[in-house]
């Protein structure tokens, strides 16, 4: 049998014959002669012999005994290498030939202290939770349950004498402290399906309330006719701009205590109330501009007096009680209010006015009849065509009205229905029909919100077919036309609009959302005017 040298490490190579050195590699190796299996200076014991008696120990102790004597002849350098190869792989052998001990994955969550046995005794894991998704806000409900009849018909109102005199005076001011209601959880759904809403309309009032929640000025708890967003209006005006924007919240049912955005409506009474003097007006600074004065004080007026009505909290009932004085006192001698307390005023103004006490007679509070008959006798002398349209005002006794305009009729019209004429007067449903006839919504070519406005609620109380048909149309431009995506997304673009480069974003969007709110904002005056018994698709 030849003797074999033991082989060399990686990179290296022998040549040359038995007991010669050979440098290879930048190495010298040895390869000396000896017998198969021996190592010098023991005696010789062969593999097979070791395999046959199965003594393990003795073959270890044959092999350390070959390196003990493999090193011992070898130099320092090769000795140093050839040991940590050996050392090497016989880590490497002992850790494949181990047993794998059984191992313990233990959870360290705080979700869950259920504890469950592992499969080995003794040994207790607490299980991975199941996972836990964050429900999506939603809106705060009351305990009230849907009503069976959730359209609650005003009392009746007397009928009206065709002349469009005095007469009218002696219905004015009827009881309608129940159109309000329709804002509550109960009967929202159910007045949006009587009265030809859809899934269209109410999702665009959530996205238009979530846009305006955005637009509140986080410091002082007030909206601006002029930004933060795109296409601000030329004038501000942060009472009007906050009171439209508390109208369009307190209209879909939300208080500083209840609905989805309480906590936005909250922080705008704070602030709104904070500027409130004495005598009811708000004071704000830097004053907005003085033909803005009155209107925006007739506006705030209607929310303050929403929201005592709607929550019927006193804390909420002086800042309504004095606003609504103020407004008593600030009436023009023509019955009429304008741009100044007590001084002659306009049709445009008087709308907001009419609005104002009314809403405070909604929510319970006293107002002088003398108001009413005011304001009667004011229309009276802006009526063209025997009432069923109104012009802006009167210059003086002997000129006719001046500015008849479709948007200044809807609100003559509006005022006389909410004065006592019933739905079958003559002179009011000829005057809607002429609306109807000439300003039905035209997004491209015809845009006036502000008309769009008052015509929606007179159709809306006269119900039937000029609701239907007003309706029909309202419903599926309006939410077609909202802003879908970016930072606008739920607004409704100012651009074109007769009167949005005034007012801008903001008033535009706060006046669609008025009129998609439009089903359950105010119960109609006449409650039997239902439109159908399902929702529109």
């Amino acid at each position: 049998m030849n003797p074999q040298p033991p082989p060399l490490p990686r990179g290296l190579s022998a040549k040359g014959g038995q007991g010669r050195t050979t440098l290879v590699g930048g190495l010298p190796w040895a390869t000396p002669k000896l017998p198969e299996g021996a190592v010098p200076g023991m005696p010789a014991v062969s593999d097979e012999s070791l395999a046959r008696t199965g003594d393990e120990p003795a073959v270890r102790a044959s092999v350390a005994a070959r390196l003990n004597e493999l090193v011992r002849r070898s130099p320092p350098l090769t000795a140093s290498l050839t040991l940590h190869i050996v050392v090497l792989l016989a880590l490497a052998l002992w850790i494949v030939r181990a047993k794998k001990p059984e191992t313990v994955v233990l959870d360290l969550s705080f979700a869950s202290t259920e504890v469950v046995e592992a499969p080995d005794p003794g040994v207790q894991i607490v299980p991975e939770p199941e996972p836990v998704q964050e429900p999506e806000p939603e809106e705060v409900k009351t305990e009230e349950p849907p009503v069976e009849d959730p359209i609650a018909a005003p009392p009746a109102i007397a009928e009206p004498i065709d002349a469009p005199g005095a007469a009218v005076a002696e219905a004015t001011a009827p009881v309608v402290g129940s159109l309000l209601d329709g804002r509550n959880v109960g009967r929202r759904e159910a007045l949006v399906n009587a009265y030809g809403g859809s899934d269209a309309t109410e999702a665009a009032v959530a996205r238009a309330l979530e846009w305006l929640a955005k637009q509140q000025d986080k410091k002082d708890g007030l909206w601006s006719l002029q930004g933060p967003y795109i296409d601000g209006g030329s004038q501000e005006n942060k009472l009007a701009a906050t009171a439209m924007a508390l109208l369009a919240f307190q209209g879909a049912g939300n208080t500083p205590r209840e609905g989805k955005h309480k906590a936005v409506v909250a922080k705008g009474w704070k602030a709104l109330v904070a500027r409130q003097l004495p005598d009811g007006h708000f004071d704000f600074s830097p004053p907005i501009p003085s033909h803005h004065s009155l209107y925006s004080h007739a506006q705030a007026t209607i929310a303050a007096c929403e929201l005592f009505g709607m929550t019927k909290n006193g804390f909420h009932a002086e800042p309504a009680r004095r606003a609504l004085a103020y407004a008593v006192a600030a009436q023009g001698r023509n019955g009429a209010w304008r741009y100044a307390p007590r001084e002659d005023g306009d049709m445009s103004v008087t709308g907001w006015y009419m609005m104002a006490l009314k809403s405070g007679e909604m929510a319970g509070l006293e107002v002088p009849p003398t108001a009413f008959e005011g304001i009667s006798g004011f229309l009276d002398s802006v009526a063209v065509e025997n009432g069923a349209r109104y012009g802006y005002r009167v210059d003086s006794p002997q000129m006719p009205p001046v500015q008849v305009t479709d948007a200044i009729s809807a609100e003559g019209l509006l005022c006389r229905q909410y004065l006592g004429w019933q739905r079958n007067d003559r002179r009011l449903s000829k005057g809607l029909e002429l609306l109807l006839a000439s300003k039905l919504i035209d997004w491209e070519n015809d845009k006036d919100v502000y008309a769009w406005y008052y015509i929606t609620q007179v159709a809306h109380h006269m119900g039937a077919d000029p609701w239907r048909q007003w309706n029909d149309r309202m419903r599926e431009v309006l939410p077609t036309e909202q802003v879908g995506k970016g930072p606008e997304a739920g607004s409704w673009d100012p651009s074109l609009d007769k009167w949005g480069h005034i007012g801008g974003r903001l008033f535009v969007t706060c006046f669609c959302t008025f009129m998609l709110e439009v089903y359950y904002r105010h119960l109609p005056i006449y409650g039997d005017a239902v439109l159908s018994p399902t929702r529109a698709p």
